[in-house]
């Protein structure tokens, strides 16, 4: 990655119908350069173009976090299960309190209810469940800038 892609994927995360030809001319590249790296970019998993919809908008107002303690064994499997449910917007495995963290939008409290305890709950190895409700957001941010390479100071050098 070298600063003409951070260039790219830091002009698109502030918006990304900014034409290619806008950020050549930012670059002073061609806007056939910016359109292949655009495509490499792509094709090597490092951006992917979403359109990101408000929730909140499209009437889903019981937004919650979930944790979730599983049976030793049976993380992946309750994963891909949950992954599956349309509800999940997020959901990663961790190393403390709670195996699982998922993150869901529910229409109102009774669809969040019918969620946890006729889907989730139900999965074969979960064992039990804490629910947050989300009462405000104060940030929701898909900007991640990638950093430029730098050498290692402490002389080790990063792992794979």
């Amino acid at each position: 990655m070298d600063d003409l892609d951070r260039l790219i994927l830091q002009t698109l995360q502030e918006d990304g119908r900014t034409p290619f030809a806008h950020i050549a001319r930012l670059a002073g590249v061609s806007e056939t350069t910016v359109r292949n790296r655009y495509r490499a970019l792509v094709e090597e998993g490092v951006v992917r173009t979403v359109g990101v919809v408000d929730p909140h908008a499209l009437g889903f107002q019981a937004p919650a976090i979930i944790g979730i303690n599983v049976q030793p064994g049976t993380a992946d499997a309750v994963a891909r299960a949950i992954a599956a449910l349309p509800e999940v917007s997020y959901l990663v495995l961790t190393v403390g309190a709670f195996d699982l963290i998922v993150e869901v939008f529910c229409r109102d409290l009774s669809h969040l209810t019918h969620l946890l305890l006729n889907q989730i709950q139900l999965i074969p190895g979960v064992r039990s469940t804490q629910t947050l409700m989300i009462a405000r957001s104060y940030k929701l941010s898909y900007r991640w800038s990638p950093a430029p390479s730098e050498e290692p100071e402490s002389g080790i050098e990063p792992g794979p």
